[in-house]
């Protein structure tokens, strides 16, 4: 069984089901665990992923993803967040809009993986990686890492597209991006930290930059 949840600070709308959600409703956010706790036979969750329209993070994105990490640790099952975008748009003015939001979450989950994630641990650097990091200074970026051990200060820019992985430097105090034209109003910079992509912000460097390709 499959349930998905529309989070909200107030309320959280919930469906459950396999193929198609066959039972909505809605509960208040404190009583959200507890209720949950209830159920049987749930294999998964599924959480809105609440971006801006344009595809950047917000404080109420990293909420969501917070509450989807505590689902994880708390009930021990796989947990994917979903974009959430216009979700809602079809129920505006409804009373019932939180559990129709979840149906639609259900759906998009259950009909396409794309725009999917799921909460998995962060990948870890080798040790010989990290040694390489030990005395960087200046205005740094750091791209497409999960490995938060590689943070040597919360200044530091970070690009990541995967949410919780964004959500793991912006707990350390990090302001993370996903849109990479945005970046630019941060450089230039000193030095790039990358997994990938080296070519391609090369243009975001100072003249005397350099890129740590690993």
């Amino acid at each position: 069984m499959i349930l998905a949840i529309d989070y909200g600070e107030v309320r959280c709308g919930l469906a459950l089901g396999e193929k198609l959600a066959t039972k909505l409703w809605t509960v208040g956010r404190q009583e959200v665990f507890s209720e949950i706790s209830k159920l049987e036979n749930v294999d998964c969750f599924v959480i809105g992923l609440p971006l801006s329209m344009s595809g950047r993070y917000s404080q109420q994105t990293f909420k969501a993803i917070k509450f989807a990490e505590k689902l994880h640790i708390k009930f021990d099952k796989e947990v994917y967040m979903v974009d959430e975008r216009l979700s809602s748009t079809p129920f505006k003015g409804r009373k019932d809009i939180d559990k129709l939001s979840a149906a639609e979450i259900f759906d998009r989950f259950v009909s396409s993986n794309t725009n999917c994630y799921r909460i998995s641990p962060p990948l870890r650097l080798k040790d010989e990686q990290l040694i390489k990091l030990k005395d960087i200074e200046g205005k740094v970026l750091i791209v497409n890492l999960s490995d938060t051990r590689v943070l040597k200060d919360k200044s530091w820019i970070v690009f990541q597209k995967d949410p919780y992985y964004a959500y793991l430097f912006h707990k350390m105090g990090c302001h993370v991006e996903r849109d990479q034209k945005k970046l630019e109003n941060f450089a230039p910079f000193d030095i790039i930290i990358a997994e990938g992509m080296c070519e391609e912000l090369k243009y975001l460097l100072n003249p005397n930059g350099r890129i740590l390709c690993l």
